[in-house]
């Protein structure tokens, strides 16, 4: 069934890590004028939007993410996924292709709110200026107008250089600063394969370059092909057992 819907309230909050089912029924939601059948479908679509979105700020992170208003068109499927576009970002309404499996179902427009860890300026930084430690702090809360990915952290900034110049209390993201990738394709690095409590260390090389958080492809001389692995610190990766939604 398509059901158009719109929600203004209290919205779903959610933390970076893995959701609970109960999450649905955590924060109640105003429905205008939907059936009750659209309004568990409308659930459904904030709880892939709020998921999309912790997920794009890394499984590192500690981002609380909250959906406000919504508006969806879409049909009912299990397994909803959303995609946002890639220009969204926070506090402003952002599109999301609605897809369940291969099948695009819907479209969703949402206003979503993000609060984490992040760096903001404490003075005016000029552009090409390497950002120093007296000119930041690093400060856990709202961030407004940002795009959907990981922030970098205090010590990956210190040192980089600006894109512009900075006005003070701005948010540092990549777009604002230019932060090395931690792996970089053609680099051999240390891997890590964990199960449960065992782990096991060797050697591989990156064929995908990446930040802290990121997910990338490498190669390891015992097995075949290429296997995903998140990039831990500068030169370190840990192998994934499960094909993850995002690889470069």
């Amino acid at each position: 069934m398509r059901a158009t819907v719109l929600f203004v309230c209290a919205g779903l909050a959610l933390p970076v890590a893995a959701v609970p089912s109960t999450a649905l029924g955590a924060s109640p939601s105003t429905s205008l004028g939907a059936s009750p059948s659209t309004s568990l479908g409308a659930s459904a679509v904030r709880l892939a939007i709020a998921q999309a979105v912790a997920q794009r700020f890394g499984a590192a992170s500690s981002a609380q993410v909250v959906v406000g208003e919504l508006r969806a068109d879409a049909i009912e499927e299990d397994g909803l996924v959303a995609v946002p576009d890639p220009g969204a970002r926070t506090g402003r309404p952002a599109q999301f292709t609605l897809r369940a499996g291969n099948r695009r179902v819907g479209v969703a427009v949402a206003r979503v709110t993000v609060s984490v860890p992040h760096v903001r300026t404490t003075a005016p930084v000029d552009r090409d200026a390497a950002v120093t430690a007296a000119a930041v702090q690093e400060l856990d809360g709202e961030v407004a107008g940002v795009r959907f990915e990981p922030l970098p952290r205090l010590d990956e900034v210190i040192g980089t250089r600006t894109r512009r110049a900075l006005a003070v209390g701005e948010v540092l993201s990549q777009a604002v600063v230019i932060v090395p990738d931690a792996v970089r394709a053609g680099d051999e690095v240390k891997v890590v394969a964990r199960v449960g409590a065992l782990e096991a260390w060797g050697v591989g090389r990156a064929a995908g370059s990446g930040r802290v958080g990121d997910v990338v492809r490498i190669t390891r001389g015992g097995a075949r092909g290429l296997q995903p692995a998140r990039v831990l610190s500068s030169g370190v990766v840990q192998v994934l057992l499960a094909q993850p939604q995002e690889i470069r």
